[in-house]
C-alpha cells in the first residue's frame, strides 16, 4: 500500500472506525426528499461533524467550499438508475483522476453479487483499483447481493461478496447488515462498514449500527436515514457516539431527543 493511501485511510479511520454520510443518491433516485437543496442538507449534516461524506464528483465540485474540513468520498458510478431497465447495470460516470481533481480523498463503486451484471461489475471494481493505486486513492466497494442468485441474504452471503471485493483490491467494503455479522468481519481482511439501506425507524437503524460495531464493523455509511430526518445533525452526533464512543442506541436516542 502506498504512503498516500495509508495517510488517507488513517485520516478516515482515525481510531479504526468512521461514519460516512452518503449523499450520492441523486445519481440513482433524482431529487428525493432531503437532497433537493444539497447545500442546505450538507450544512446540516456537517454540523454533526461526521468523519466523511460521499457525493458524486459533480456535486463535490459544485459544493467544494463546504467540504474543506471533511473527508470526501466520490461515488464514480451510477448509470443504473431506479427508473432504468436494470438498476444493476451500473457503469462508471467518472474516472478516478476526475474525482481527485474534484477534491475527493477516496472513491466508491457499486457491486451487485448475484445479479445478471455481476461479472461486469467485478471487472469495473478491478479496473478502478488499478487506476486508483498509483494515485494513492482508497477504493470503497459497496457490495449488495441481489436476485436472481440471492433471493435472501444472510451473513455467509454478505461475507461471500465482501471477501471477493477485498480479493479484487477494495480497501473498504460497504455492505448490508445481517445477523451474526462477525462472520463477515472475520472473513474480510479490510474495514467493513454497514449501509443504512431504505428508510427505517431511527431506533432500528441505530441499533443495527451498534450491533455491527460490536461484531467488528469499522463503522457505517448511511444516507436516507440521516438526510431525511428532521434533524440530520443530531442523527450524525448520535451515530458518532455509537461508532466512536461505544454508546448504546438507547442512550443516544434519549440524549439527543430523537425519534
Amino acid at each position: 500500500m502506498s504512503p498516500g493511501k495509508k495517510i488517507r485511510i488513517k485520516r478516515l479511520f482515525k481510531d479504526g472506525r468512521a461514519l460516512i454520510v452518503a449523499l450520492d443518491h441523486g445519481r440513482r433516485h433524482g431529487p428525493i426528499p432531503g437532497i433537493e437543496d444539497m447545500a442546505s442538507t450538507l450544512e446540516k449534516v456537517l454540523e454533526g461533524r461526521p468523519d466523511a461524506v460521499m457525493l458524486t464528483p459533480a456535486m463535490i465540485q459544485r459544493y467544494h467550499e463546504l467540504l474543506s474540513n471533511v473527508f470526501v468520498v466520490a461515488r464514480i458510478d451510477g448509470t443504473g438508475t431506479t427508473r432504468s431497465q436494470d438498476e444493476t447495470d451500473d457503469r462508471l460516470i467518472s474516472s478516478v483522476a476526475r474525482a481527485v481533481y474534484s477534491g475527493a480523498d477516496a472513491v466508491s463503486v457499486m457491486i451487485y453479487p448475484g445479479s445478471r451484471n455481476e461479472s461486469m461489475l467485478w471487472e469495473k471494481l478491478a479496473r478502478v483499483v488499478e487506476e486508483a493505486e498509483p494515485l494513492g486513492i482508497p477504493v470503497m466497494a459497496e457490495v449488495v447481493p441481489k436476485p436472481p442468485v440471492f433471493t435472501s441474504v444472510d451473513a455467509e452471503v454478505v461475507a461471500y461478496g465482501a471477501r471477493i471485493a477485498a480479493e479484487l483490491g477494495a480497501d473498504i467494503v460497504k455492505t448490508v447488515y445481517a445477523s451474526d455479522f462477525s462472520i463477515v468481519t472475520k472473513k474480510t481482511p479490510v474495514p467493513v462498514v454497514v449501509l443504512g439501506a431504505s428508510k427505517a425507524p431511527l431506533s432500528e437503524v441505530l441499533s443495527k449500527v451498534e450491533e455491527a460495531v460490536k461484531s467488528g464493523a469499522a463503522g457505517a455509511a448511511i444516507g436516507r436515514n440521516i438526510f431525511q430526518h428532521e434533524s440530520p445533525d443530531r442523527v450524525v452526533k448520535a451515530l458518532m457516539e455509537i461508532i466512536h464512543g461505544g454508546a448504546s442506541h438507547l442512550e443516544v436516542l434519549k440524549k439527543y431527543s430523537l425519534s
